[in-house]
């Protein structure tokens, strides 16, 4: 199976580049990267700046649409996926581990399979179907840029991700965020 990481996103509220963070020593991106190759045959960043991540191994799918947003990153993503799914993870999520990707992926559901918290549904942890590439090309068209507009229109199938493990889906937004995401790391 192959996984793109999405690494857009400008970090205003972070101020300053989280996905470059590091924590233990180690950037944000790289502890998600390190843990989807656990998981994953094959493993992409999706980026709209290609040099920004040289210093990882890991091939980067230009994202060259105009707009930013998460859903022309899954567009981008799914347009580089030859058939078949694939696990979409957003790049700021640095506690993810193996044990909750392998719940998701062995649970998975077409068109779309989505990690559910007893907070909310995570559409930046999920496994997507190629075949709802029409209806995101779709959502962007229409300058929507909404993943919830996708969910909404295709259906999905939500994994409950166990109380234990809930913390592994808190994303790096602000300093607050990093707070707690440290709380879990010691």
């Amino acid at each position: 199976m192959r996984c793109y990481i999405l690494a857009g996103g400008r970090s205003k509220r972070f101020g300053r580049d989280k996905l470059l963070y590091k924590i233990g020593g180690i950037t944000v991106i790289e502890r998600v990267a390190n843990t989807a190759r656990k998981v994953c045959d094959e493993v992409f960043l999706v980026s709209k700046d290609k040099k920004k991540f040289s210093f990882i191994d890991l091939p980067v799918v230009e994202d060259k649409a105009g707009e930013s947003a998460s859903i022309v990153g899954l567009y981008t993503a799914l347009l580089h996926l030859p058939k078949g799914h694939a696990l979409i993870l957003s790049g700021d999520i640095p506690l993810i581990s193996e044990k909750t990707l392998k719940l998701l992926v062995q649970n998975r559901r077409p068109p779309i399979t989505l990690a559910k918290t007893k907070e909310k549904i995570h559409p930046l942890v999920g496994v997507y179907e190629k075949s709802v590439l029409d209806e995101v090309r779709k959502i962007i068209e229409e300058k929507n840029y909404r993943l919830s507009e996708l969910v909404r229109r295709v259906g999905f199938f939500a994994v409950d991700i166990p109380p234990e493990l809930e913390h592994e889906l808190l994303n790096l937004n602000t300093p607050t965020d990093l707070d707690e995401i440290l709380r879990h790391c010691s």
